[in-house]
């Protein structure tokens, strides 16, 4: 079974990418816009994924979870990861990690972290 992965920097080899823990939800890649050409080819600009957690156990995993990232002390931080794209196939990407958003992107409830989505913009084909 293939899991998702994620490393800190650009074209970082696959077998130097980091499982991530735990596993998340994802729709996999999709495109902030399509454009649809007049002799009918198709571009997706600004490919992103949404990597979703319903719960960590403590804050102590969530800021795990942000460190694999990049993302506990940083806004963003260019990542490689290991994701499902458009067709469900398993690929190699760059990208941007966007540390999640309080209210938003993850909420505290019940002591607990719950509802985290982390951003992976500006993903292109890893060299």
């Amino acid at each position: 079974m293939t899991t998702y992965k994620v490393a800190d920097g650009h074209d970082i080899a696959l077998v130097s990418l980091n499982e991530i823990t735990p596993q998340p939800a994802s729709d996999g890649i999709k495109a902030t816009r399509r454009i649809q050409s007049a002799n009918g080819t198709v571009i997706d600009e600004g490919k992103f994924i949404e990597l979703q957690f319903n719960i960590m156990n403590n804050v102590t995993a969530y800021q795990a979870l942000l460190t694999a990232f990049g993302v506990n002390s940083a806004l963003t931080n260019d990542v490689t990861v290991y994701v499902r794209n458009e067709t469900f196939a398993w690929v190699r990407m760059n990208g941007t990690a966007v540390r999640p958003e309080v209210g938003n992107d993850v909420q505290w409830r019940r002591y607990f972290p719950r509802n985290i989505t982390i951003l992976v913009k500006n993903l292109e084909v890893a060299a």
